[in-house]
């Protein structure tokens, strides 16, 4: 049965894209939706069982190959860890593929959509359920390579071209980081598994530089994959694909496989205190830097995919703070209301046809109310307000910050996050739902509510959101140390965001006025700043990208390949190999008398020398 939750998703795929043509739209629809339910129903029996029992369960398929010393089988490994994500990637995944129904409708290439996006689901679970590090390899690469063919997957839009190839080539960065990790494990201790890599005594003998290069490797696979700062400038562009790609890629797969690994080998990182520090600067900039960039962002899904960002920082600073229970807690909340928030958003897309950006919206609170009541809980969520689900995780996270004041830069940094991601939350509620409506009337007499298959996964998403933190806390937290801090300064993170949702009513309704003619005067040099993700891409493109191009212009192409492998490669080896055996040509004469001399000629020399 534990065999069958990772292949379903497989078999899903293969049926969709292998006799999609056949069985239609709507029997792929119905066959990949019903196949992912039941992938649900089965994750959450095998998360009570798990839990419950407090046990482990191991099933082993078949030795995939043994070299040497090197032994690794290929299977699965359930704990508590495994049995959370398998909740959170299959319900999210089901959901898509529900609401993937009437969004996609009428898409010509519908099969192949809904073959990817279980095929997207397949490889996520089998990263999750790895035995060993290799075999998780084969899942990292997949999500990677099926991110690609979804993002493309309106492959006559350059622009998605673009954002797809951009999203797999700064991934191979983070790739080649994992992969030196993989290397170094198995130079270091001999094993790729997770059961014999965390036993209790290996770790004695090694030096404390080689388990900081080991977490230092493993920290830039999960920063390419989670989209932290430096390698972070794919996630955005992602939003070139349907809405549905969105959603999966930032609620349960592609993101969370760089926490996931974080938390998967968090007994390396425990004994390596640089290591934990980095991981915890890493995850606070990240958090904060984001957060200001959703400030200014008019694009409605580039709003969201900034928070993801956001909110992946808090998780990546939270595990470099030792609280790994905590991390994964926020992954499983923050699952379930951003995937409300990109459906809702896609809803929202659907009928106004196709329009993302909000400065063409307004008083949608009319047309779409369920759109509304979902991005409002959704946004509420994730500022981290009493009592939804994203208030027992996020809110938990700053306040065990709270107990580390020798790093106080990480706490500042989370609650300016903290602060500016209630900004941008209200300020796009403002903007789609309250103001007067600026599109054109035309779109705005079309606009409506989708059908019950689009709005049915927004109600679920909504129950969860409402829900969910509340109900898994005591299970998810219960090795959990209650945060040493004061009763103000536990309700500091909220105080914050109410602070500036508060601010953001107010300079768009208010001070409306004001608020435009300050930004055109004074602001405008930050505000282009930040809307342009602090130039991020700019500085790539200009210091590194082009001084790579220049190099492989000029002493690749015209020094090495052009004169040096040209005279020494294929055609210099040629000509000289045709010289050569012109010249050894003139030895085979045809005569007999000739090759008998040769030959007692060796043989003497064979007996002298014997």
């Amino acid at each position: 049965m534990y065999s069958l939750a990772v292949a379903l998703p497989l078999l899903s795929a293969l049926l969709a894209g292998v006799f999609g043509r056949f069985i239609g739209e709507k029997g792929s629809v119905r066959i990949t939706t019903a196949i992912l339910a039941l992938c649900l129903i089965l994750s959450v029996l095998f998360y009570a069982e798990i839990h419950l029992e407090c046990s482990t369960v191991e099933v082993l398929w078949w030795d995939w190959f043994d070299v040497g010393f090197l032994h690794n089988p290929l299977g699965l490994y359930f704990d508590e860890i495994t049995a959370v994500m398998l909740v959170v990637v299959t319900s999210i995944s089901t959901f898509v593929h529900l609401y993937s129904s009437a969004y996609m409708k009428g898409d010509p290439h519908l099969p192949r959509f809904m073959s990817y996006l279980s095929l997207f689901t397949f490889f996520m679970l089998l990263l999750i359920t790895s035995h060993n590090l290799p075999q998780l390899f084969i899942g990292w690469e997949g999500v990677g390579l099926c991110s690609y063919l979804l993002i493309n997957f309106w492959f006559t839009r350059i622009q998605a071209n673009k954002a797809a190839i951009k999203a797999m080539l700064v991934n191979r960065v983070g790739d080649v980081g994992l992969i030196l990790g993989m290397i170094l494990i198995w130079l270091t201790f001999g094993t790729l598994e997770f059961s014999a890599l965390f036993s209790s005594s290996v770790f004695l003998w090694v030096s404390d530089q080689t388990l900081f290069l080991i977490c230092l490797f493993l920290l830039i696979g999960a920063i390419g994959k989670s989209a932290q700062l430096g390698l972070h400038t794919w996630l955005p562009d992602a939003m070139e694909g349907p809405t549905p790609v969105s959603a999966l890629i930032h609620a349960a797969t592609m993101v969370t496989a760089g926490v996931f690994l974080v938390i998967r080998t968090s007994p390396l990182f425990e004994l390596t205190p640089y290591g934990l520090l980095l991981t915890a600067m890493v995850g606070s900039f990240t958090a904060f830097f984001a957060a200001t960039v959703g400030l200014a962002q008019n694009d409605l899904k580039k709003v969201i995919a900034y928070s993801t960002c956001s909110q992946l920082g808090y998780m990546i600073m939270i595990c470099g703070l030792s609280h790994y229970s905590a991390g994964l807690f926020h992954l499983f909340n923050h699952a379930f209301f951003k995937a409300l928030l990109f459906l809702s958003a896609g809803s929202i897309i659907h009928a106004l046809m196709d329009e993302q950006d909000m400065r063409r919206m307004g008083s949608l609170l009319h047309v779409t109310p369920t759109s509304y009541v979902a991005i409002m809980i959704g946004s509420i969520s994730l500022m981290g307000l009493p009592f939804l689900t994203g208030f027992y995780s996020k809110d938990l996270i700053l306040e065990l910050t709270m107990d580390r004041m020798y790093l106080s830069f990480v706490l500042w940094l989370g609650l300016m996050a903290a602060f500016f991601t209630a900004f941008y939350s209200f300020r796009l509620i403002l903007w789609t739902f309250l103001y007067q409506p600026t599109s054109s009337r035309q779109v705005f007499q079309k606009a409506h509510e989708g059908s019950w298959n689009l709005i049915l996964p927004l109600l679920l998403l909504i129950v969860g959101s409402l829900t969910l933190g509340y109900l898994f806390q005591f299970s998810m937290l219960k090795d959990l140390p209650s945060p040493m801090i004061t009763s103000i300064g536990k309700w500091t993170p909220t105080t914050l965001s109410i602070l500036g949702g508060s601010l953001s009513l107010s300079l768009f309704t208010t001070f409306k006025a004001g608020w435009r003619v300050y930004l055109s005067s004074v602001g405008m040099i930050t505000y282009s700043f930040i809307n342009a993700a602090w130039q991020f891409n700019y500085v790539i493109n200009h210091f590194l990208v082009r001084t790579l191009w220049a190099l492989g212009l000029t002493v690749t192409y015209n020094r090495i390949d052009r004169q040096l492998l040209e005279h020494f490669g294929p055609e210099g080896v040629l000509t000289k190999l045709t010289s050569l055996s012109s010249k050894n040509s003139l030895f085979q004469s045809g005569q007999l008398m000739n090759y008998i001399l040769v030959f007692a000629f060796f043989l003497t020399v064979y007996v002298y020398l014997a």
